[in-house]
């Protein structure tokens, strides 16, 4: 159950950070969300052991893949990021990493 949960995990971070980044008027809005997953999966991470027994487990198996997701979202932004930076990478009509879009 922990390799499917991280990609269910990484596919909500990746689309709730592409939808924060076209929303938000800063262009690095996309990357503020992973890292505040990462910081409230630690906060699970550290309650886990405070709750102990089976349920505080299962809380931190939860809370270790929530922070793999973001790790992964995190590091697929800012890969594109650069690729973008670098000029290796065409902006397309909805991008939401690179000024100067359409």
């Amino acid at each position: 159950m922990f390799w499917p949960q991280i990609a269910i995990f990484t596919i909500v971070v990746l689309c709730l950070s592409w939808w924060a980044g076209r929303r938000g008027r800063n262009r690095h809005a996309g990357l503020i969300l992973p890292i505040c997953f990462i910081l409230f999966g630690l906060v699970l991470l550290i309650a886990s052991f405070f709750i102990g027994r089976w349920e505080g487990l299962a809380l931190s198996i939860s809370s270790v893949s929530i922070v793999l997701s973001s790790m992964i979202c995190l590091i697929i932004f800012l890969k594109k990021m650069s690729l973008l930076k670098q000029g290796h990478l065409h902006c397309s009509s909805d991008c939401i990493l690179h000024e100067g879009c359409p």
